[in-house]
């Protein structure tokens, strides 16, 4: 414990240290009632530990990139880590935070509250008024759809559209048949480089009005974003192997999410924090790193200052293991990703026998999609579970209907079995 507590503030800005200090208390006093219990290693059907995780993942509501609940899980994870004795790192992140605040849209008589694109433009408070179109028309606001996948055909439009900039503002409504009803919003793949007019996300419902609207009805659309300097942290560990000759394998999670994320994001942390247990109390030949980086929904912002930092492990890396999104989830399939055709087969042979339906797997001359892709466009040799989910970026994503318990024991021995057997190559 002393170890570890003096780390933390030798990394982070003593403004995030103050804010977060209450955070490691209650740290302090989750280990303290833990002292004398015999620690052990958490077994690779362990329901009760996966369940355990889960419901810790879900009680912090918002899981945002800078958010409050962004730093709850950072010394959450960094407690679990303590408690396998080792030593966790809290990599601060520094980036510009975009914050929400006036954001709907209104004709007067029915209002739309929303959340905005946070790679796109922003509005005032008082917003823009005008007449509104399809993307096809010149009005001042556009009115369209958009899916949350950004391969869909409603989505590419909207893309184009920004690109473009002919409108002054977008309205994009959540397409409620490609995912649940509701407001399942689209990642900031450019928070770096914003592009393009404001545009407000608003929920599926929101549809029967809005693409109803007379000709010349006027509305109001604000977008308002503010930005300040804030920082957010990676998760990191380090388990040293019995062979420092041996090129070291490297495990990550994204632990950040638009809302509460809980079969998007949760079933990767608990099988990200079953291979610390497991590691940690049987040393592998190989060392592996572990990463549960911030900013995902903000282009991967956590994982580029990441590899930014140590550039030569993408390719110095034996492989990296990457634990994706929504392989936990209740509805969706599941899809295999690797570098090699022989990660592929391993994966397929494995996989095949756990008795899982809508098992896909994707072209390795393809680019991988997740945190994968980075390591793919370096050049670096990978594997990658993720899925599918009518719940993905939605936030009734939550604990436990979203969840199949079943699928995620199954899939925790599978990815527990792959990663052992890649820390102990030889």
């Amino acid at each position: 414990m002393a170890k570890f507590r003096p780390y933390i503030v030798s990394f982070i800005r003593k403004r995030t240290f103050l804010k977060i200090l209450p955070l490691l208390f209650i740290g302090l006093l989750t280990q303290f009632k833990s002292r004398g219990a015999k620690s052990t290693v958490v077994s690779k059907t362990d329901r009760k530990r996966l369940e355990k995780d889960l419901v810790e993942w879900d009680s912090i509501e918002l899981h945002r990139t800078g958010t409050v609940g962004d730093e709850q899980t950072a010394i959450w994870l960094a407690t679990e880590i303590e408690n396998c004795g080792l030593i966790p790192e809290l990599d601060p992140v520094r980036f510009t935070k975009r914050t929400p605040g006036r954001c709907e849209v209104t004709n007067g008589t029915m209002l739309a509250r929303g959340l905005p694109l946070f790679d796109g433009g922003s509005t005032s408070a008082l917003g823009i008024t005008g007449e509104s179109g399809s993307l096809d028309e010149t009005k001042l606001i556009a009115i369209t759809k958009f899916g949350i996948s950004s391969l869909g055909s409603a989505t590419k439009n909207l893309t184009k559209a920004r690109k473009e900039n002919r409108h002054s503002v977008i309205v994009a409504i959540a397409d409620g048949e490609t995912s649940a009803p509701g407001l399942a919003v689209l990642n900031a793949e450019s928070y770096n480089e914003p592009f393009g007019p404001p545009v407000l996300q608003v929920a599926s419902k929101e549809a029967q009005w809005l693409l109803a609207l007379d000709e010349n009805e006027l509305l109001t659309v604000c977008v308002e974003l503010t930005g300040e300097d804030s920082e957010a942290l990676n998760v990191q560990t380090k388990i040293i192997g019995k062979d420092s000759s041996l090129k070291p394998i490297v495990v990550m999670t994204p632990r950040s999410g638009w809302w509460t994320c809980t079969s998007e994001r949760g079933g990767g942390i608990a099988v990200w924090l079953n291979a610390i247990r497991h590691l940690s109390k049987n040393t592998p030949n190989r060392t592996v790193i572990f990463i549960a980086n911030t900013g995902h929904e903000l282009g991967h912002l956590g994982f580029n200052h990441f590899l930014k930092k140590n550039s030569s492990l993408v390719e110095h890396a034996y492989c990296w293991v990457h634990l994706g999104a929504n392989f936990a989830a209740s509805r969706g399939s599941l899809l295999w990703q690797a570098s090699s055709q022989n990660y592929i087969d391993k994966g397929q042979k494995k996989l095949s026998g756990l008795g899982l339906e809508d098992l896909e797997f994707w072209p390795i001359s393809s680019r991988p999609l997740g945190e994968a892709r980075n390591v793919h466009d370096g050049g670096g040799q990978y594997i990658s579970l993720l899925g599918s989910n009518p719940l993905f970026h939605h936030p009734n994503d939550q604990w436990p209907h979203s969840v199949d318990m079943s699928k995620l024991e199954k899939l925790n021995g599978f990815m527990m079995a792959m990663i052992s057997d890649l820390a102990n190559q030889k």
